[in-house]
């Protein structure tokens, strides 16, 4: 499986170690820093001084980006990679694999919802989905294709507890199966699942029409 516009956003090999608010006051056991932080600070002309552990040069980085210049060096960098990463998957598998997964990878994002009508063989199918990732398949160098992973919801109905939602079906598309996307304003409540249901027939609504062609 091949990703493309690969992740941009150095300076912290271990999300792990990136403290919670309720995390600050903890002390963090001595860990170098990567060779990754170092070539960050060089880049934003921050000097990592002797003895500062990899959550200190961290910490100098997170605190640093607060102000406007830095800020505005860092995301020219990101700008500048995520470009020449785009001018290579472009000459590699063509504009149109490019945009289609560009425009795949603008609807994957954390606790927004879709409705979706796709196809499913020959049949066409609805669902309410929360995309996770977009990539560029490769079959034996020859189909170039973009697929999208996506999750649909499933009502939990737990003894003496409220139902709730979560999304956690997987289901994994070719970005061709994909007939129509309306995205929700709002997210569904994990609790309410009355709007889950108005979404769902929304999204019923939606597929009549492709069933019509």
């Amino acid at each position: 499986m091949l990703k493309f516009l690969k992740s941009l956003f150095g300076g912290n090999d271990n999300p792990a170690s990136i403290p919670s608010s309720s995390q600050k006051t903890q002390e963090y056991p001595f860990k170098n820093p990567s060779k990754t932080q170092l070539a960050e600070c060089e880049r934003l002309g921050l000097e990592v001084k002797s003895g500062m552990s990899s959550h200190d040069v961290w910490q100098m980085v997170s605190d640093a980006k607060k102000d406007p210049r830095i800020k505005a060096l860092d995301e020219a960098y990101h700008a500048k990679q995520r470009a020449i990463q785009e001018a290579e998957d472009r000459e590699e598998y063509g504009d149109i694999i490019v945009y289609n997964y560009k425009r795949m990878d603008a609807l994957c994002r954390v606790g927004v919802h879709h409705l979706v009508v796709f196809k499913k063989g020959k049949q066409v199918d609805a669902d309410v989905l929360e995309f996770e990732r977009a990539n560029i398949e490769d079959e034996n160098e020859k189909k170039i294709h973009v697929t999208v992973e996506g999750l649909r919801p499933k009502i939990y109905k737990p003894r003496g507890e409220s139902p709730y939602i979560e999304w956690n079906k997987e289901i994994v598309f070719k970005s061709d199966q994909i007939l129509e996307v309306e995205t929700l304003p709002t997210p569904i409540d994990m609790f309410e699942l009355a709007q889950l249901e108005n979404a769902l027939e929304r999204a019923r609504q939606l597929k009549q029409k492709y069933l019509k062609e």
